[in-house]
């Protein structure tokens, strides 16, 4: 009797050893949409990583007009000429600017319900934007891959002569290839006030 038990229980456990293809399938199963989730997760990063650097640097392009226009003498007649990677040269001159509400330069949005209230228009045309309140500017990457970036600037007069309330703004290009235009990019815009 202990001998039919003992075979009974062997063969259930030799039944029960191992795994099913019908169980490996269903594991692999769900491997492979883990591991699709994963993918995505990291395509995304990256693409956020992208969108990040290209933020940072439309950042530094208004920054660096800012402390350009700003180290300018009000009422002085010179200009500073900036080069790109592409050797376009662009020339900020320089401007005590005009009184308040307008300034002078690239058009202030002046709606006061609006979130970017104060900040560079950019409804308004490339070709509308004064000369030399604006840039096309182009970098490159040691890739060799180039962005152009629109930025655009306006000096408002706090006090004759002497201080100037500076607004710059940066984003991304208008092309499709840009990230412009289908890829929207909202601008960023910093604002200073300088004397001289």
């Amino acid at each position: 009797m202990n001998r039919m038990l003992n075979r009974r229980t062997d063969s259930k456990t030799k039944r029960e050893a191992g795994a099913t293809l019908i169980e490996l399938m269903i594991a692999m199963l769900i491997l492979a949409i883990g591991l699709g989730g994963l993918t995505t997760l990291v395509v995304t990063s990256m693409a956020t990583d992208t969108r990040n650097s290209k933020d940072t640097t439309a950042t530094l392009l208004a920054q660096k007009v800012i402390e350009e226009v700003t180290a300018q003498n009000a009422n002085a007649p010179g200009a500073i000429a900036l080069t790109d990677c592409a050797g376009n040269v662009w020339t900020i001159p320089a401007t005590q600017g005009l009184p308040a509400p307008n300034g002078q330069g690239a058009a202030l949005m002046n709606n006061a319900a609006s979130p970017f209230f104060g900040g560079i228009d950019f409804t308004q045309a490339l070709g509308a934007v004064p000369a030399g309140f604006s840039m096309q500017w182009v970098d490159c990457d040691p890739a060799g891959q180039r962005t152009t970036y629109d930025v655009r600037w306006n000096v408002m007069t706090v006090t004759a002569g002497s201080t100037r309330m500076i607004t710059a703004s940066a984003r991304r290009g208008f092309a499709a290839t840009q990230g412009g235009g289908l890829m929207f990019a909202i601008p960023v815009t910093l604002r200073s006030i300088g004397g001289s």
